[in-house]
């Protein structure tokens, strides 16, 4: 876990820099939702989203964590919008 508080500490500096950086939002998302700190994952996620719509990896995180805050309908939307964009992909959202 201690890596993961690290990787957000550096996540935060970079996007200082960087605040048009999807993948910087993306993995900051990761990263919270694997601390289970959902509600902010879901923010770092959103940010991601509102630079490049159709970010497959941001929909995908972002549904991860609204679906552990039970925010079903929502994380649904997200799932489907994702598989819409990849069809291929071999991520499920049942």
């Amino acid at each position: 876990m201690q890596q993961y508080e690290e990787a957000i500490k550096k996540f935060s500096e970079a996007v200082k820099q960087a605040p048009e950086n999807v993948q910087i939002w993306c993995s900051w998302g990761v990263a919270l939702v694997e601390l289970q700190q959902f509600e902010e994952a879901v923010e770092k996620f959103q940010k991601a989203l509102k630079v490049e719509p159709d970010l497959v990896p941001a929909l995908y995180g972002c549904g991860i964590a609204l679906l552990a805050l039970g925010r079903k309908e929502e994380a649904h939307e997200k799932f489907k919008k994702a598989k819409e964009i990849a069809p291929d992909s071999e991520k499920d959202s049942s």
